[in-house]
């Protein structure tokens, strides 16, 4: 789809956002809860600009609207320097973390099974009486 709209720079930054991020327009249109494609359509051939309401949207979903606009990407973004040391500590933090999370599910879940467990116990002492 050519880009032929006055905010045509606008439109190649966006266009390259939705790649990295998303993949497809679609999957991007999915994930700020709208219908379909189309509508960011407009935006992505240069032709409008994001206003207010698609800005929340995007930015709600991880994409950096500041660079799209101006070109310019806003810290969080920017990549990161440091040492080899400082990288493999993150990398370290991240995994305990992940670990920490997807044990307090699993507990979670256990949990939920006791609810439900006691639940059907209710509704049998319910049904019998």
């Amino acid at each position: 789809m050519p880009i032929s709209g006055p905010y045509k720079n606008e439109a190649v930054r966006f266009r390259e956002e939705i790649k990295k991020k998303f993949k497809t327009q679609i999957a991007l249109c999915h994930a700020i809860g709208a219908k379909d494609g189309s509508y960011v359509t407009g935006y992505v051939n240069g032709n409008n600009r994001i206003g207010n309401i698609l800005r929340e949207k995007l930015e709600a979903v991880g994409v950096d609207v500041n660079y799209i606009l101006y070109g310019k990407r806003t810290e969080a973004e920017k990549p990161k320097t440091g040492s080899g040391q400082e990288l493999r500590d993150l990398l370290y933090q991240c995994t305990e973390k992940i670990i920490h999370l997807q044990n307090t599910v699993i507990e979670m879940n256990k949990e939920l099974l006791d609810v439900n467990q006691l639940l059907e116990t209710v509704k049998k002492s319910v049904t019998q009486s």
